[in-house]
């Protein structure tokens, strides 16, 4: 079998994208005309005959891989052995940084083109798009006649791009297929673009490295995400290949003294205790130090309740204001969301991190954000930007971002069902039957019609969202050809139509009033919903019962919190003062707790200590010296206690939560809290409460 390079990337995308993509598809990832692609499938579908397979292609664009699943395999196992001679520039340019990054010496340029089989002057052209790659890892590229090409930089940033590298270019199955494989004779052979990246590390070591890591992993208290275990086992099969070779790492005294306070180092320094043994190997204390770095990266990604759990408070304050700004470009009410808040938080706590570090992203999903959503993912890219002015959000990291924002979208109340048409040849029986089959797979489908091939010419197509086809459309652009059946790959179809078009109907109509709608409920659900109400009654009676409005004595912030929690426990609020002062004192070391922009700070904890929730209100008479949540200093005369136990539940989380959302979202909330009018504080609080109540009915 002999294919191009790029009739080869066609086929890696057919495979890639489960046997079914378009052909514009195609030709963006490639950066050709689609009249390209049409001519590069005849090659194509020539050598796919040779395996007894065939390419189908629909209206509409649709590309279909079809065939006996063993055929498939066959022939996708071959395409990788094939010996590749002709590479795409993106393929040489993955090569070329692989031997620069690998090389300990200057590669000469004439050497790089031989290899590639390709002109000095082509190689010295993909040297100049390596070179921009390389700047966003603080590398530079040396280029000088008569001594060659070499990378130069830290340490840190050649482990960046290489593991960047790694990551890109073998996804999570192939690398868990790697470690798998190991203990096993035969193995799976792999396209010559990711054995060059493998021979970064030796997959031996990276399974004798994952035995250790699943020695330690129960000791985290925390799971980690398939993504994060493998960037950690990757990650330190680098170290361990870059050690070897004497390239040592190195990190600042006081960030590593920094890190050496958290329950991550401890499990770091343990885990390079054990690899320092199992490779014989001197392992600085640094690397322990990016090991930690890549743990809390991934901390609290699974935490439900993560807005009052350590520093997350702060994330959960600048999340609000994320969505009250794409709130207010969009005019969807985001805040709608019951899970919105949580699911970005638990998100952002540990990318917030990453991006703060440099610490590199992946996400495959970019380019389809991108295309689903142009509009969304604008507005979420500048709120972004607007809230986390000193940071920098890649591309990647705003699609994360705007696959949870649509997520909610399409789960808040007021959307209107689809209207979809259905066509074939007749108008009758099958598209009555497809018409069927389409209510009672899609809910999110209102109304059906269906008619036929002749009877379009006199319809107002616009009047549908969705048009659904078995056969071909000449005159229109924009449908879904599915098989009267229904197969699952035409599920998917539509499935991913469907999203689309309510996201697009969503941000087309945000301007309107939504409709109420009633929804109907069975037996157990009235039940449930019940025992909820109840449950956040009760809360909001604690609540309501502890609310306290006092003047607290104190010069700096330790004297006032220990006269505030001296005096509610003497009120009977808290059962011990000083264990709440310690865990309060505790949390304020882990990041600013003053409200920027106000004279407000919010001190709040879980603690065995609390027994009932409590929200409090504490005035100083002088103001006091704290750190806001930008690591800023500020002036505070207002302190906000809201107190915890350490196993509250879902509603009370969900309640104190509210509490400190009104804060950031609410402009009169700040200015009833900073009036210090006991009566005005206490009455718009009751107020907000028991409307939070009816909410929850």
């Amino acid at each position: 079998m002999y294919v191009t390079a790029r009739e080869r990337k066609i086929l890696e995308q057919l495979f890639s994208r489960e046997e079914t993509v378009t052909i514009k598809q195609v030709a963006e990832d490639l950066g050709i005309s689609t009249r390209t692609v049409h001519r590069d499938l005849k090659g194509i579908e020539s050598v796919l005959e040779e395996y007894g397979l065939h390419l189908s292609k629909q209206s509409g664009g649709w590309l279909t891989l079809e065939g006996p699943f063993e055929n498939r395999r066959q022939f996708k196992r071959e395409l990788h052995q094939q010996e590749t001679v002709d590479y795409t520039p993106e393929e040489r340019q993955v090569l070329i940084l692989s031997k620069l990054l690998e090389s300990r010496e200057p590669v000469k340029l004439s050497a790089l083109a031989a290899d590639l089989g390709v002109t000095s002057a082509t190689a010295s052209n993909d040297l100049d798009k390596v070179e921009i790659h390389l700047e966003s890892f603080d590398l530079t590229l040396v280029r000088r006649r008569g001594y060659g090409v070499e990378v130069n930089g830290a340490e840190s940033g050649i482990r960046k791009a290489i593991s960047s590298l790694i990551m890109k270019h073998l996804n999570e199955l192939d690398l868990f297929s790697i470690l798998q494989q190991n203990m096993q004779a035969e193995k799976k052979p792999v396209s010559s673009i990711s054995g060059q990246v493998l021979e970064f590390v030796q997959p031996d070591k990276l399974t004798l490295i994952e035995t250790h890591v699943d020695q330690l992993r129960d000791k985290l208290h925390y799971p980690l995400a398939d993504s994060a275990y493998i960037a950690l086992v990757i990650h330190l099969g680098l170290a361990i290949e870059r050690i070897q070779y004497g390239e040592i790492i190195l990190m600042e005294e006081e960030q590593l003294d920094k890190l050496r306070h958290s329950k991550e180092f401890e499990f770091a320094r343990e885990l390079t205790r054990m690899l320092a043994d199992a490779f014989q190997l001197d392992i600085p204390e640094a690397e322990t130090g990016f090991i930690t770095m890549h743990l809390m990266g991934a901390k609290a990604r699974y935490d439900r309740h993560s807005v009052l759990e350590d520093s997350s408070m702060s994330v959960a304050f600048k999340t609000k204001q994320l969505i009250t700004e794409v709130t207010k470009r969009t005019g969807i009410h985001f805040q709608q969301s019951d899970r919105l808040l949580h699911d970005l938080v638990a998100h952002l706590k540990p990318s917030l991190y990453r991006l703060q570090h440099q610490m590199g992203i992946e996400n495959t999903f970019t380019d389809q954000m991108m295309v689903d959503y142009p509009e969304l993912f604008v507005h979420i890219e500048e709120s972004l930007a607007e809230v986390f002015p000193d940071l920098y959000f890649p591309k990647e990291e705003v699609a994360f971002v705007v696959m949870h924002f649509a997520s909610a979208l399409l789960k808040l109340e007021g959307k209107r069902g689809l209207d979809i048409l259905v066509v074939c040849s007749s108008g009758i029986g099958t598209a009555k039957i497809l018409a069927a089959k389409l209510q009672k797979r899609f809910h999110e489908i209102e109304t059906v019609e269906h008619r036929s091939l002749f009877e379009l010419k006199d319809m107002v197509k616009e009047n549908y969202d969705v048009i659904v086809s078995t056969i071909e459309l000449p005159d229109i652009e924009d449908y879904v050809r599915v098989s009267p059946v229904l197969p699952q790959k035409d599920v998917h179809k539509l499935e991913h139509t469907i999203r689309r078009v309510q996201v697009f109907q969503h941000l087309k109509e945000a301007k309107k009033d939504p409709k109420p709608s009633l929804t109907r409920v069975d037996f157990r659900q009235v039940k449930d919903r019940l025992k909820s109400w109840r449950s956040f009654a009760d809360v909001i009676d604690h609540l309501l019962n502890r609310l306290r409005v006092l003047e607290a004595d104190g010069y700096d912030i330790p004297s006032v919190l220990t006269a505030m929690t001296d005096r509610l426990a003497a009120d009977g609020v808290i059962p011990n003062g000083p264990a709440v002062l310690e865990a309060l004192l505790e949390r304020e070391q882990k990041g600013g707790l003053a409200i920027p922009g106000t004279s407000l700070a919010l001190y709040h904890t879980r603690s065995e200590a609390v027994k009932e929730p409590s929200f409090t209100v504490h005035f100083t008479h002088e103001p006091v010296k704290a750190v806001d949540m930008g690591g800023e200093h500020a002036d505070v005369h207002t302190i906000l206690l809201m107190l915890a136990p350490a196993d509250m539940s879902r509603e009370g989380l969900e309640t104190l939560s509210y509490l400190s959302s009104l804060i950031v979202e609410e402009e009169e909330c700040v200015a009833v809290l900073e009036s210090r009018e006991e009566d005005t504080i206490v009455n718009y609080l009751s107020t907000k409460l028991y409307e939070y109540l009816q909410t929850k009915q």
